[in-house]
């Protein structure tokens, strides 16, 4: 698999937080975000600079579960980038990093635009929905992201997961503004999830940001009953590698 980093954490958002965690960030992503704030996500180097030096490249997917292997942990997040860009190697991954320790529970994270048989061996898949706030508006890339940000079909398919009791569902959006929450009750009501199941985010990539759009956040989880998440890698290390 494409790989930008491999690294021992703790998972800083949505309803895992907290838990130690070992971190599988693949490389390269279909998206470009560009929020309206001005910050890239948080995450830049494996999709608007994948060729960065410090990422990994390819590796073999026996190695990377060999890494996981070195530390005494039972959570594993799959994320990116987009991981379901690589939906057979993802498959495989998850497979193997089950066999080599069954007591694993696997995160996967996703911009939810792609679906694959990889759901059938996650124990939580996190969707995060880009909206019109991430579009890179005026960039190369603003009618690509446009154009993909957005699956229905697919976001349907990961909201039946749930609903069937095959694997268990968060949604999780930044939040930049209260015109968020019309588009979010919009993918809401074309998918059919329910508000305990989304969890909003601050939108920043540095304390400070998130310090100013923590409260407003709150609020809008007050207003439409949905959970708040922080980001707890950004408040105690910054924006870095490896956290």
């Amino acid at each position: 698999m494409k790989i930008s980093e491999l690294f021992y954490s703790i998972q800083g958002e949505g309803k895992r937080s907290g838990r130690p965690s070992f971190f599988i960030r693949t490389n390269f992503c279909n998206l470009r975000c560009k929020f309206t704030g001005g910050n890239l996500c948080d995450t830049a180097y494996t999709s608007w600079d994948p060729d960065d030096s410090r990422n990994i490249g390819e590796m073999e997917i026996k190695n990377i579960i060999n890494e996981y292997l070195k530390f005494n942990c039972i959570d594993v997040v799959i994320t990116g980038g987009e991981p379901t860009m690589y939906p057979d190697e993802l498959t495989v991954l998850c497979k193997g990093i089950i066999k080599a320790n069954k007591g694993v529970f696997i995160t996967i994270e996703t911009n939810g635009t792609a679906y694959g048989d990889f759901v059938n061996y996650a124990g939580l898949i996190s969707i995060s929905p880009k909206l019109k706030s991430s579009v890179p508006a005026g960039t190369e890339f603003e009618k690509l992201h446009e154009k993909n940000r957005i699956n229905t079909d697919s976001f349907l398919k990961y909201s039946l997961l749930k609903k069937n009791n095959v694997t268990d569902i968060q949604w999780k959006f930044v939040y930049t503004g209260e015109n968020d929450i019309d588009e979010i009750k919009q993918i809401q009501s074309e998918t059919g999830f329910e508000d305990c199941d989304v969890y909003l985010m601050p939108e920043g990539v540095t304390p400070s940001d998130l310090d100013k759009m923590r409260a407003e956040t709150i609020e809008a989880c007050k207003r439409n009953n949905f959970n708040y998440t922080d980001r707890i890698h950004i408040l105690a290390w910054g924006n870095k590698r490896g956290v």
